[in-house]
C-alpha cells in the first residue's frame, strides 16, 4: 500500500495544533506555575515546524531557509518541553539548554543545506539527545515514585528519542532513502507514526501529571485541619488504627496524649474568635515542633488535640507530655498588640495493644486522664494507670 508522505507529514501540524490549542485554552487566564502553558507552547512550535518541511519538500528545495527554520523550531520545541517539565517539578532550567540546541540545529541546517543525509544524521542525534534529556528529567529520583502520568510522558519521550536516533543510524548504514522526506521508506513511515504517537503520549502524560498532583493535593487537604494544618480527626483515627494493628503484631507499647487548652473560652471571650483561632494554630505548631518524627499530632475536636506515640511506654510518654506542657506554657501568641499566654492539660495512657484493644477505648482512657489533670488544677500532666473501664474496654467512649 502506497503512503503519501505529504499527507503523513501534515498529520503532525493538525494533531499538534489541536492539542496545543486545547492545552492553551485550559490554562487561559490562569497561567499557573506548573509548566502547562510552556508545554502548550512547545506543541505549537511543532505545529509550525512541520508545514515548513512540507513546503520545502514540494518546492524541491527552492526555499532552503524553510528547512533551517523548521529544524530550529523543532529543536526549540523540545527545549521548551524540557523547560516545562523542569518548571512542573520546581527546578531551574538553564538557558543554554534552550539556546544551544536551537543554535546547533540552525547552524547545522545552514552548513549542510545541500547534504540531506548529513543533515538528517546531525538532526537525529540532536533531537534524540533532547528526547533523552526529557526522559531523564521526568524520571529523576527527586521527583518521587513515577505515577501513570510521568510513566506515559517518559514512554512518549523515549519514542521520540528512538525514532530520531534510528533515522540517524539508518542513514549511516546507507539507507539514504531515510533522508528523503518524500520517499515512503519503511523507516521513514515508521518514524513519522512513532513521532505522532510520541506527541500524543507525552502531552497526555503531562496533562495527567497535573491531574495527579491536583488529586493528591485535594486528598491531602481533605485529611488536614484547615486552621491548624495538622491531621483532622478522620485522618488521625485512620492512622491510629494502623499504629495499633502494627504494635499489636510486634507487641510494642503505644501511648496516647489527650491535650486540651485550659480556659480556651476565656480567650475567645476576651480577645475574639480570630484570636482564638490564632491560639489554636500556635499551640498546634508548638506541639508539633516538640514531637519526634514518628509521632502524630491531630486535632481531635474544638480545642482538643490527640498525639499518637508509637513504641512508647507510659514513663516515656509522661516525660514527653511534660516537655510539651512546658513549651506551651512559655509560648506567647502576639495578637492586636497584646501577648496571649495559655496553658494545656494533658492525659497520658499507654499500653501494648491486644487483639481486643480498640482505638476508642484507648482514647477514652486518655480522655479520663486529661480530665483528671483539669480537676487537679490544670496546666499539668496525669497518667492513667488504672485498668480500662469496662465500657471503654468494649470500645465505648
Amino acid at each position: 500500500m502506497s503512503v503519501d508522505m505529504s499527507t503523513l507529514l501534515l498529520m503532525f501540524p493538525v494533531v499538534a495544533l489541536s492539542m496545543a490549542l486545547a492545552v492553551l485554552i485550559v490554562v487561559w487566564g490562569r497561567w499557573r506555575d506548573d509548566g502547562l502553558a510552556q508545554w502548550g507552547g512547545s506543541i505549537f512550535m511543532i505545529a509550525l515546524a512541520f508545514p515548513l518541511f512540507v513546503v520545502h519538500q514540494h518546492a524541491a528545495g527552492a526555499y532552503p531557509f524553510l528547512m533551517v527554520a523548521g529544524n530550529a523550531l523543532l529543536a526549540g520545541a523540545y527545549a521548551v518541553a524540557l523547560a516545562a517539565v523542569c518548571r512542573f517539578f520546581g527546578r531551574a532550567n538553564h538557558v543554554w539548554r534552550v539556546l544551544v540546541p536551537v543554535g546547533f540545529a540552525a547552524a547545522g541546517s545552514v552548513v549542510f543545506i545541500h547534504q540531506a543525509d548529513v543533515r538528517v544524521v546531525l538532526g537525529g542525534v540532536l533531537f534524540g539527545v533532547q528526547g533523552g534529556m526529557l526522559v531523564h528529567e521526568v524520571l529523576r529520583r527527586e521527583n518521587g515514585a513515577p505515577g501513570r502520568g510521568r510513566t506515559l510522558l517518559a514512554i512518549g519521550a523515549a519514542m521520540v528519542m528512538v525514532l530520531y536516533l534510528q533515522r540517524s543510524l539508518g542513514v549511516m548504514l546507507g539507507w539514504n532513502e531515510v533522508a528523503q522526506w518524500q520517499t515512503p521508506h519503511g523507516i521513514q513511515v515508521g518514524s513519522h507514526l512513532m513521532g505522532l504517537a510520541g506527541l500524543i503520549f507525552t502531552t497526555l502524560g503531562f496533562v495527567l501529571m497535573g491531574k495527579e498532583r491536583a488529586d493528591a493535593e485535594q486528598q491531602k487537604l481533605a485529611r488536614l485541619d484547615t486552621l491548624t494544618g495538622v491531621p483532622n480527626r478522620r485522618a488521625l483515627m485512620d492512622g491510629l488504627d494502623r499504629v495499633l494493628a502494627q504494635a499489636g503484631r510486634e507487641q510494642r507499647s503505644v501511648a496516647l496524649l489527650m491535650v486540651d487548652i485550659d480556659h480556651f473560652k476565656r480567650v475567645n471571650d476576651s480577645y475574639g474568635h480570630l484570636a482564638g483561632d490564632a491560639v489554636l494554630a500556635a499551640v498546634a505548631a508548638c506541639l508539633r515542633d516538640g514531637l519526634r518524627a514518628q509521632d502524630t499530632l491531630g486535632r481531635y475536636g474544638g480545642e482538643e488535640f490527640l498525639i499518637v506515640l508509637p513504641t512508647t511506654d507510659a514513663a516515656g510518654a509522661a516525660r514527653l507530655a511534660e516537655h510539651l506542657r512546658q513549651r506551651v506554657e512559655k509560648m506567647d501568641v502576639r495578637w492586636a498588640g497584646q501577648d496571649i499566654r495559655v496553658t494545656i492539660s494533658l492525659g497520658v495512657h499507654a499500653r501494648v495493644p491486644s487483639g481486643q484493644t480498640e482505638a476508642g477505648a484507648m482514647i477514652d482512657t486518655a480522655d479520663q486522664a486529661m480530665y483528671a489533670a483539669k480537676h487537679a488544677g490544670r496546666n499539668r500532666v496525669e497518667v492513667w494507670t488504672a485498668p480500662l473501664r469496662p465500657a471503654a474496654a468494649q470500645g465505648a467512649g
